[in-house]
């Protein structure tokens, strides 16, 4: 099963899937990006920071599983590492946004689980202030909400992601017959 995480930028999706990966015990796949990393984030914790050369090559190579360019920069699921930890775990966690869902959707079909979190805006802009994210990357996910938060009709499980720990339980609730 691929656990596919997605939602509006800023509800905490990434910080979701690694707690649930945790408490699951399957691996998260990071992913690859070329943006620039961020004052409170570590290489190999939050993503593989690569340059755009690297990536570029990368693609050249047909090394992603699936890939999306945002403002920010360019981001990559390694094919490689989606099927090795498959291989090993028999499901795993990915954090991808649209385009990423229907990709993994399209491969793995019902063994795609899709889980949609979102929060308001309000709660985006607190969350952001707190992590001292740039003010033009807020707005940015601000700018973006509504077209995101479209996107919630084609998951299987709707959650808004008040409480980290009550958001991680309902998700393992929900995946407990399905894993």
């Amino acid at each position: 099963k691929v656990i596919v995480i997605t939602g509006t930028s800023g509800s905490g999706r990434k910080s979701t899937a690694k707690q649930l990966s945790l408490s699951l015990g399957i691996p998260y796949v990071f992913p690859y990006t070329t943006r620039a990393i961020r004052p409170l984030e570590r290489n190999g914790e939050h993503y593989h920071f690569i340059s755009d050369a690297e990536f570029q090559a990368m693609l050249e190579r047909n090394e992603f599983f699936q890939t999306v360019h945002l403002e920010r920069g360019n981001y990559g699921i390694s094919e490689l590492d989606l099927l090795t930890a498959l291989e090993a775990h028999k499901a795993v966690v990915v954090v991808v946004n649209h385009e990423g869902v229907q990709a993994f959707r399209k491969k793995f079909g019902d063994a795609a689980l899709r889980i949609f979190i979102y929060v308001t805006k309000d709660d985006i802009r607190l969350r952001l202030e707190r992590e001292g994210v740039p003010s033009g990357i807020m707005e940015e996910y601000l700018g973006n909400y509504t077209e995101q938060v479209i996107f919630k009709k084609e998951s299987e499980y709707l959650l808004q992601n008040i409480d980290p720990i009550t958001t991680v339980e309902k998700i393992k609730g929900f995946l407990q017959d399905k894993l």
